[in-house]
C-alpha cells in the first residue's frame, strides 16, 4: 500500500512537470468536434429510438482511459495491425479521434502516429497555460466493425489506485473543467469489414494479461447462442449529454455510471443476452513448483538390489497425526448387580462397567491404596462402593452353596433323618495313650494280628483303621500313634471315633500323652472308656492310676465315678472280654444309627501316593454307603471311586457305615481330616473341585495382601539378623506322617539358626527334589520312604545331603545336628608358656634368631605364640624351629635356655616376650 502511494505521487509530479494535462485536454477537443456531427443515419431514426438512447447514454458512466502498455512498445504492435480500406479509415479515424497519416498513395494504406510523433507534433506547438488545462476523460471504446459478441467494457489497470482517481478528481476541481463524453455510434447493418487485431494489455508487472487469466474451455454446441442480429450489430450508442452545472462532478459521475449500467442490463435483458462480466485485474504470483526429493544412494543400491527406479517407492508414508475425536459415552451401566465375595477391583469394574481407575480412585479416597488385582471381602465396603456409581450390589450365595454342597454337618444330618430309615451301626472306637503303652498290642490282641510286629521300633507312627468280628459284635478300631508328634493324628480320632479307649500302663501310670489324649476325647465330647495294661507285670499298680483319673477330673467307677476302668493284659488276654462288653454296653447307651440308603459322607483318615495305584486315600464311612463309581469330592480334590480295599487287601463293592476303607482313583492326594461328600455326577463333581480351587487360591491372596511389605519390613530384612538358615525339604510316606514331622521340626527352638522348610510332600525322593536342594543348599530328610533308582546318580553327581529314617525322633534329632554344624566353633586360647628373649642372633641362612629363656611353663614347638613389646601384641604366628644347643627339640622345660626361630618375622629385639598357647574349638549350642 505504501509502494502504490510513492508511485501515485510520483506519477502526479511527472504529469505536472512535462504539462501533461495540457496535451489530454487538446486532445479531448478535437475528439468533441468529431463527434459533435450527427450522422445521416442517426437523424433518420425514430425518435422514440433516439430517446431511448438517450436514456440510456444519460445512466452511462465516463471512464477514464489509462495506458496499458508503454509508449515504447506500439512500434511493435504496428507490424501486427492489418491494413485498413480507404473508406473504413476515415470512419475509424473519426470513431476513435486517433489522428493517422497518409502513407505512399501506391500501397493505399494510412499509417497511425505513434506517440513519439504525436508528442514532437504537439509540443512543437505552444503549449496551452495551467489556468485552461482541461483533462480529457476517453469515452467507451467504439469498434470499427461488428462483432459476434458483445463489446467488452475496458478496465482501469490494477496499478490505477484509488488514490489516483483521488488525485485527478482533485486536479478536476481546482481547474474546474467540464468533462465531455464521446458519443458511440451505432450501426443499423452489419459493416463488410473486419477489426483490426486488439491492442495487448500488459499488467504492472510487464506481463500480458493472458498469462494470468484462466483458460476458457469452448463452448458446447447449441448452449447459448444469441439471435443473429444481436451477434453481427451493436447496440445503439446514445447521443452525448452534457452534465449539470448546477451539481458537483463527482455527483454526476457517480449518477450516470449507475443509470448507464442499469440500462444496459435493461436492453441485455430485452434481447436476450447476458450481461458482460468484466474481469478484474488481479496481480498473481506463479505457483512455485516443488522439487521431488533425490533418491540417495543406499546399500540396496550398492548391492544392485534396486533394480528399477519403483522400488525407490517402497517407503510408507507417515500417517498425519489424527484429530483425537472426543466420543460421548454411551455405556449403559447396570443398576443392580449380584456378585460373590471375594472379587477383585478388576472383575468388578467390568461387571459395573467402568474403569478400574474409577474405582481405584473412589477407594483411594476412603484411605484404602489397592491395585488392580486385589480381593474385595467386606461386604458393607463393595455395597459403598457400588452406591458411589448408582449401582445396588446384591451378595450373591447360592454359588457358595452350591460348592459347600450343604451346610449341615454329619451329626446334624442323622438328626434331621426320619428314624424309620435308621439302622445300627457298629460303634467306632479309637485307642489312645502315651507311647509304648500297649495300644497297638491291644488291638492285636483283639483282632488276633500282629500289627505291633510290623512297627518300626515297635512304636506306632501310622494310623490304622480296622473292622474286626468280636463276640459281641462288629467294631470299628482306630490306631492312634501314642509319640507327642502325632498329636494332630490323635485330634482327628477323637473327631472322627464314637469311644475312647483311654490306655494306661499300670506299671509307669499316666503320662504327657496321655493327659493330651484326655483333653481331645473332652473337646470332641466323646465317651472314655479307660484300659489299664499290663496288668501281668509285678510292679502294677491300679491304685495309682485311678488317684490320677481322679486328679484329671475321671472319677473311676471303683472309686464311686462314671469313668469305665478295666484291668487287662495284651501279652495275657486277661480282661479283653470285659472290655468289649464294656464297649458293647456304651455302643447300646449312645444309640448309634445311620441311614444307609442316602448318598456317602464320612472323613479321610490317611492318603498317600502308591506307586502303581498313584494316589490312595483311606475314609470312614459315616453316613450312608459308598459304591464303587460313585463321584465324590473332598477339599479341592475330586475323584471316582475305582476300587475299595479293606485292611487285609480284600476288594468289595460297596461300603457301609462305620467302614474304613481304601480307595483309588482320586485327582489328587487329600488331606488327612477332610471329609468328603458323594455328588451326582463326575462333571459336578469336577466342577465344585474347581471352584474350591480358586477360592482357595483367593484366600491366599488375601493373606498375601494383608502382609504387604512395608518400608519397616524392608529395613528389617536388610538389617543382618546374624542367623544361619537351613532349607530342609521333606518327603514322607502319608499325609498324617509328613503333618507330624513337619510339627516336630518346627517345634525346634534356637536363636542362632533358623529353620526353613521349602517343600514338603508324600512320596518317594525324586530328581525334583534333588535339584531344588541343590539349588536352595538344602537337606532331604525322608520319614519312611526310598530315593528313586533315577534319582540316585544325581544324588551323588550333585553333593545332596539326604537323610532317611524310620523313627521320628530320630529324624528330629538329626536335624538338631545338622543345625548344630551350621554354627561357628569358638576357640579358646589356652597359655602354656612364657618366654624372654635375651639376646638376637643373626643367621645367613635363617634370618634372625632369637636366644631365649623359659620363664613360665613349657613351650612345645606346635605352640601358637604371640610377641610382645612394651606390653603391647606385635605380632602373632607359629614357632617354625625350635632348638637347645644345635639339636632340634619339641620342648623346652622351664629355666632352661633355647633358640627360637619365629615363622616369616624377623623384627625381634632384646627384651621381648614370646608367650604360646593352645587353640581349642567348642561347638556352639542350639
Amino acid at each position: 500500500m505504501a509502494k502504490n502511494l510513492k508511485l501515485n505521487i510520483k506519477n502526479t509530479q511527472i504529469a505536472e512537470a512535462i504539462n501533461l494535462s495540457g496535451l489530454k485536454g487538446k486532445l479531448a477537443s478535437k475528439k468533441e468536434q468529431a463527434s459533435s456531427q450527427p450522422s445521416a443515419q442517426e437523424k433518420a431514426e425514430p425518435k422514440a429510438v433516439k430517446t431511448e438512447s438517450e436514456e440510456t447514454h444519460k445512466e452511462e458512466a465516463p471512464r477514464i482511459r489509462a495506458r496499458s502498455k508503454s509508449a515504447f512498445a506500439e512500434h511493435a504492435l504496428e507490424a501486427h495491425r492489418e491494413p485498413l480500406e480507404p473508406s473504413e479509415k476515415t470512419e475509424a479515424a473519426q470513431a476513435t479521434g486517433v489522428l493517422r497519416e497518409p502513407m505512399h498513395e501506391e500501397s493505399g494504406e494510412v499509417r497511425q502516429k505513434t506517440s513519439a510523433e504525436l508528442r514532437q507534433e504537439i509540443f512543437g506547438q505552444d503549449f496551452p497555460s495551467k489556468e485552461t488545462t482541461q483533462v480529457h476523460i476517453e469515452p467507451l471504446p467504439q469498434p470499427l466493425t461488428p462483432v459476434k459478441e458483445p463489446v467488452q467494457m475496458r478496465e482501469r489497470p490494477a496499478a490505477s489506485t484509488s488514490m489516483e482517481i483521488e488525485s485527478e478528481q482533485a486536479m478536476l476541481r481546482s481547474t474546474n473543467v467540464k468533462k465531455y463524453v464521446t458519443p458511440k455510434k451505432r450501426h443499423e447493418e452489419p459493416l463488410p469489414y473486419e477489426t483490426l487485431p486488439p491492442r495487448e494489455k500488459l499488467g504492472p508487472t510487464g506481463k500480458h494479461i493472458k498469462d494470468y487469466s484462466k483458460p476458457v474451455s469452448p463452448p458446447q454446441q447449441g448452449a447459448g447462442k444469441r439471435p443473429f442480429g444481436a451477434q453481427q450489430g451493436r447496440t445503439p450508442q446514445p447521443a452525448p449529454v452534457e452534465p449539470s452545472k448546477d451539481l458537483p462532478i463527482q455527483k454526476v459521475k457517480h449518477e450516470r455510471s449507475e443509470e448507464g449500467a442499469r440500462a444496459r442490463d435493461e436492453e441485455g435483458a430485452k434481447r436476450g443476452l447476458k450481461t458482460p462480466k468484466v474481469r478484474e485485474f488481479k496481480e498473481v504470483k506463479p505457483a512455485i513448483k516443488r522439487q521431488e526429493p533425490t533418491r540417495q544412494f543406499d546399500a540396496r543400491d550398492r548391492q544392485g538390489l534396486r533394480t528399477s527406479e519403483e522400488d525407490s517407492h517402497w517407503r510408507r508414508r507417515r500417517g498425519k497425526p489424527q484429530r483425537q475425536v472426543v466420543e460421548e459415552d454411551l455405556t449403559i451401566r447396570p443398576t443392580s448387580l449380584k456378585i460373590r465375595l471375594p472379587i477383585s477391583v478388576k472383575d468388578l469394574a467390568s461387571e459395573m462397567k467402568l474403569k478400574a481407575s474409577q474405582l481405584i480412585s473412589k477407594l483411594f479416597l476412603q484411605g484404602m491404596a489397592l491395585t488392580l488385582n486385589d480381593l474385595l471381602q467386606d461386604e458393607t465396603l463393595v455395597q459403598l462402593l457400588g452406591q458411589e456409581f448408582g449401582c445396588e450390589i446384591i451378595i450373591d450365595t447360592s454359588e457358595a452353596q452350591r460348592i459347600q454342597i450343604t451346610d449341615k454337618s454329619i451329626r446334624e444330618e442323622l438328626q434331621a433323618t426320619p428314624s424309620d430309615q435308621l439302622t445300627n451301626r457298629p460303634p467306632v472306637v479309637a485307642f489312645m495313650g502315651h507311647v509304648d503303652h500297649g495300644k497297638t498290642s491291644l488291638i492285636d490282641a483283639i483282632r488276633k494280628s500282629n500289627r505291633a510286629a510290623g512297627e518300626a521300633g515297635a512304636i506306632t507312627q501310622h494310623i490304622g483303621a480296622f473292622r474286626c468280628h468280636t463276640s459281641v459284635g462288629d467294631i470299628a478300631i482306630l490306631d492312634t500313634p501314642g509319640h507327642e508328634a502325632f498329636s494332630a493324628m490323635r485330634a482327628r480320632g477323637a473327631d472322627v471315633t464314637d469311644i475312647v479307649v483311654l490306655v494306661v500302663a499300670g506299671d509307669e501310670g499316666i503320662r504327657q500323652q496321655t493327659v493330651e489324649a484326655i483333653q481331645h476325647a473332652k473337646a470332641a465330647k466323646v465317651t472314655i472308656v479307660v484300659a489299664i495294661n499290663k496288668s501281668d507285670k509285678p510292679n502294677f499298680n491300679a491304685e495309682v492310676v485311678y488317684r490320677q483319673l481322679a486328679e484329671l477330673e475321671l472319677l473311676p467307677e471303683a472309686w464311686g465315678g462314671q469313668t469305665i476302668t478295666v484291668n487287662c493284659s495284651a501279652v495275657t488276654r486277661q480282661g479283653l472280654p470285659e472290655l468289649l462288653e464294656m464297649l458293647a454296653l456304651q455302643s447300646e447307651v449312645l444309640e448309634l444309627r445311620a441311614n444307609p440308603h442316602t448318598r456317602a459322607r464320612g472323613t479321610v483318615l490317611e492318603s498317600e501316593m502308591h506307586k502303581g495305584l498313584g494316589a490312595v486315600a483311606t475314609v470312614l464311612v459315616q453316613n450312608g454307603t459308598l459304591h464303587r463309581g460313585d463321584s465324590l469330592v473332598f477339599g479341592q480334590h475330586w475323584g471316582r471311586v475305582k476300587t475299595m480295599y479293606d485292611e487285609y487287601g480284600k476288594e468289595f463293592s460297596e461300603a457301609s457305615p462305620s467302614t474304613p476303607v481304601e480307595i483309588t482313583g482320586l485327582s489328587g492326594l487329600p488331606e488327612a481330616g477332610q471329609e468328603f461328600i458323594v455328588v451326582k455326577s463326575e462333571r459336578e463333581a469336577r466342577e465344585i473341585s474347581e471352584a474350591r480351587s480358586e477360592g482357595l487360591r483367593q484366600s491366599n491372596l488375601l493373606l498375601q495382601q494383608k502382609r504387604k511389605t512395608t518400608m519397616e519390613n524392608l529395613l528389617q530384612q536388610a538389617s543382618p539378623s546374624g542367623k544361619k538358615i537351613l532349607n530342609v525339604i521333606l518327603r514322607a510316606d502319608v499325609q498324617g506322617s509328613l503333618e507330624a514331622l513337619k510339627a516336630a521340626i518346627l517345634k525346634i527352638e534356637s536363636e542362632k539358626v533358623e529353620l526353613a522348610i521349602i517343600f514338603a510332600s508324600v512320596g518317594e525322593v525324586s530328581e525334583s527334589d534333588v535339584q531344588l536342594a541343590a539349588a536352595s543348599k538344602a537337606v532331604v530328610i525322608g520319614f519312611h520312604t526310598q530315593i528313586e533308582n533315577h534319582a540316585e546318580p544325581l544324588v551323588k553327581q550333585l553333593g545332596v545331603h539326604v537323610k532317611l529314617h524310620d523313627i521320628i525322633y530320630h529324624a528330629v534329632d538329626d536335624v538338631k545336628l545338622i543345625m548344630s554344624g551350621l554354627l561357628e566353633k569358638i576357640a579358646l586360647e589356652s597359655e602354656r608358656s612364657k618366654v624372654l628373649v635375651k639376646a638376637v642372633f643373626k643367621s645367613s641362612q635363617s634370618g634372625l634368631i632369637a636366644g631365649c629363656q623359659v620363664l613360665e611353663g613349657t613351650i612345645q614347638r606346635n605352640h601358637h605364640v604371640r610377641l610382645k613389646r612394651d606390653n603391647e601384641v606385635v605380632w602373632k604366628g607359629t614357632i617354625s624351629s625350635l632348638k637347645r644347643v644345635k639339636e632340634d627339640v619339641r620342648e623346652v622345660a622351664k629355666g632352661l635356655e633355647c633358640g627360637i626361630l619365629l615363622n616369616n618375622f624377623s623384627d625381634v629385639r632384646e627384651g621381648d616376650i614370646i608367650e604360646s598357647y593352645e587353640i581349642t574349638y567348642i561347638t556352639q549350642e542350639l
